[in-house]
């Protein structure tokens, strides 16, 4: 697999792989038989946010991201928590409004639309724009047309969560030519289908994917480069955003006991800190302290003071708690439907960006302490690579993952 830029490589057509994620969004092609990531700025992992301006187009991707603490009533983040929702379930859009500096309302047919300065949008308009901004980087670096995708979703994705998906692409001028389960995108691309041993004897394998928004548990059997999915659970509403908030409340609490500032009720301040966490975070994944500072942070006395501190993992790690301890009860949920038990695994295999947390690593060893734990340096972006692989079978090409289980296949 290479994310270089410039390979030089033209073709008059090609088929993307895309994972629009919660946080991220992450695509690719096969060029010679090679996993090609489309990227921005040389980053494989293109920010989900959106700033809208009544004076030019969206901005899209890293450049939108500093509109989130500049902007924040005109900039969309992790927009895809709420595709699919209606106004009038109790569920993702009651649940994440009161925490967004913009209105949500209903448009025709109880559809979500935002309240973006001086404009409305579709929650699929600002999905869309960044499914587009995608196909443009893609076809900049591979100087080919893109027309054709396969996309990605949730295992436990509603249908209403799938139209919305596919929506949001025909807005963007693509084709959608099947969505896959993102867990079994990607444990292909971690290999999996290269371990199955004797095709007549089945591997139980649990596949957890850890991303941004949410957390998937499939209970998958593979028979040879056969995949079954006996069970699928997980929450549609934990992902690496809760550990960045866990962090962000943590240290709101302690300007509030020191200078009776509540940071949490300024929205600017507070996405400010949410992003300085975010960072934090990735850095706390391959060091044991960093530095978190944010200047101008809150009042006290009339005067403005700084946030500057070392954040500890063995400080941050115990925030995290409530949420590996909801990721366990899905875990717990989905084998139970599964029929099976921890030493019955074969195999349990960590995706999604989050799964590169130390922390929750440890617990599922730690959990599954005699069965192979497989963790990858390319969880974040292992999902797209997967959906790139799939887009084999679409093109005519011979790539050995194309015996994949129709279960893979979400959606009509």
């Amino acid at each position: 697999m290479r994310n270089s830029v410039g390979s030089g490589v033209v073709a008059r057509e090609i088929i993307l792989g895309i994972d629009f994620g919660t946080s991220y969004t992450s695509a690719g092609a096969l060029v010679d038989g090679k996993v090609e990531l489309v990227v921005d700025n040389g980053d494989p992992m293109i920010p989900s946010v959106v700033q809208v301006s009544d004076r030019g187009p969206p901005v899209v991707g890293h450049a939108a991201v500093s509109g989130l603490a500049s902007h924040p009533a005109c900039t969309v983040a992790s927009a895809k928590r709420i595709m699919g929702s209606d106004l009038s379930e109790a569920g993702a859009v009651r649940r994440i409004a009161p925490t967004l500096p913009y209105r949500i309302t209903a448009g025709p047919g109880g559809t979500v639309v935002l309240k973006l300065g001086h404009q409305d949008w579709a929650v699929e308009q600002i999905a869309a724009t960044v499914i587009d901004r995608v196909r443009a980087l893609a076809e900049q670096r591979f100087g080919a047309q893109v027309r054709r995708v396969v996309m990605t979703a949730s295992a436990v994705a509603s249908d209403g969560y799938l139209t919305s998906l596919r929506k949001a692409a025909r807005i963007a001028h693509l084709d959608v030519l099947e969505i896959i389960a993102e867990p079994i995108a990607g444990a292909l691309a971690v290999g999996l289908h290269g371990r199955g041993g004797a095709p007549e004897v089945p591997r139980r394998v649990l596949i957890l994917d850890f991303g941004g928004g949410t957390f998937d548990v499939s209970a998958v059997v593979q028979t040879g480069q056969r995949f079954d999915v006996l069970a699928i659970g997980g929450d549609p509403f934990l992902g690496g955003d809760d550990l960045d908030q866990a962090i962000v409340q943590a240290l709101a609490g302690l300007v509030y006991r020191r200078a009776r500032y509540d940071l949490l009720r300024d929205a600017v301040r507070r996405q400010m800190l949410a992003q300085r966490c975010e960072s934090a975070k990735r850095a706390l994944s391959g060091a044991l302290e960093t530095r978190l500072m944010m200047r101008e942070a809150y009042l006290e006395g009339g005067l403005s003071r700084d946030i500057n501190v070392i954040l500890e993992r063995a400080w941050v790690e115990p925030l995290w708690a409530p949420a590996f301890a909801r990721a366990s009860l899905a875990v717990d949920d989905t084998m139970a439907r599964a029929g099976w038990r921890d030493e019955l695994v074969d195999e349990v295999v960590l995706i999604g960006g989050s799964s590169l947390v130390p922390a929750y690593q440890a617990l599922v060893r730690e959990r599954f302490r005699h069965v192979q734990v497989t963790a990858t340096d390319i969880a974040n972006v292992a999902v797209a690579v997967g959906a790139t692989l799939l887009t084999a079978r679409h093109a005519g090409s011979r790539v050995p993952v194309l015996e994949m289980a129709e279960a893979a296949r979400l959606g009509a």
